[in-house]
């Protein structure tokens, strides 16, 4: 039976320990050092999430092992960098049953003008939504009813009415090379009102001492993220670092909604079988 290594919590998940119990042979590693990996050396697969995990997974973690794959119910991968496959959902045909990342986007649009004090009707503001893929879709669904309009834009295309009327913008872009802080001082000198910045995509597409400088200017309103640069380290970033009301993290939860983790560990899982 193959041996899966969970350095991820899962027992919360009745229907995915079920399943987990009856195909696997499950490790609790949960809460274990990097240097202790190479412990289990019989372990076939490790199942790492990135909002759980607390260190990135390196190639030399798990040398002299048997490791063959490292499982992550994500669709990305900057806590692991490994030589080995990486088994993830990105790209998956699961994804568009699973709501509870976009959700969290508008949760953020909710609690950040609250956190600040300067509470704001969405219904008097315009949403403009960066990244119109799958969660960018999801977004503009269940955000329409809220806000006075929404609007969206793909990197390669992006009109004035965009830059022009946009209250709330939410950062729905994938994490890759070419998007390492694409959100700077002078993407966000582009809108023509002050903003407000939401981001559920990567820390690493924004650049968080422009986030930092924008508030000081009063370009920006408020930033509010559910990741932040170097997330799976102890390294001091800026907002690790940072502290100021118009700033809120939450972290790394927006994918963590019970009937999301169910559908995605078990689809990441089951690509193993």
């Amino acid at each position: 039976m193959i041996r899966i290594g969970f350095l991820t919590p899962y027992q919360h998940l009745p229907e995915f320990t079920s399943f987990a119990k009856k195909n696997f042979k499950c490790i609790n590693m949960v809460g274990l050092p990097k240097d202790k990996l190479k412990i289990f050396k019989s372990v076939d697969y490790l199942f790492a999430a990135p909002n759980y995990l607390k260190y990135i997974i390196e190639q030399k973690d798990i040398e002299g092992t048997n490791i063959k794959g490292i499982i992550t119910p994500s669709t990305g991968d900057n806590h692991i960098n490994v030589s080995i496959p990486v088994i993830s959902i990105k790209n998956d045909s699961i994804l568009k049953e699973i709501y509870s990342t976009a959700e969290h986007n508008l949760y953020l649009c909710l609690a950040l003008p609250r956190e600040i004090g300067n509470i704001v009707e969405l219904k008097e503001k315009t949403l403009g939504i960066l990244g119109y893929g799958r969660l960018g879709k999801i977004l503009e669904k269940i955000a329409k009813p809220l806000f006075k309009s929404v609007l969206k834009a793909d990197l390669d295309f992006i009109d004035d009415d965009f830059f022009n009327n946009t209250d709330f913008l939410s950062v729905n872009i994938d994490y890759r090379k070419s998007n390492i802080e694409y959100i700077n001082e002078e993407y966000v000198g582009k809108f023509r009102k002050n903003i407000y910045i939401v981001n559920t995509s990567r820390g690493e597409v924004v650049d968080e001492g422009d986030i930092v400088k924008l508030l000081y200017d009063g370009k920006l309103l408020g930033y509010g993220t559910d990741v932040i640069q170097e997330e799976h380290t102890s390294k001091a970033t800026v907002l690790k670092c940072y502290h100021d009301n118009r700033i809120f993290i939450t972290k790394h939860v927006g994918g963590t909604a019970i009937e999301a983790q169910e559908k995605a560990y078990k689809q990441t899982l089951s690509k193993v079988l």
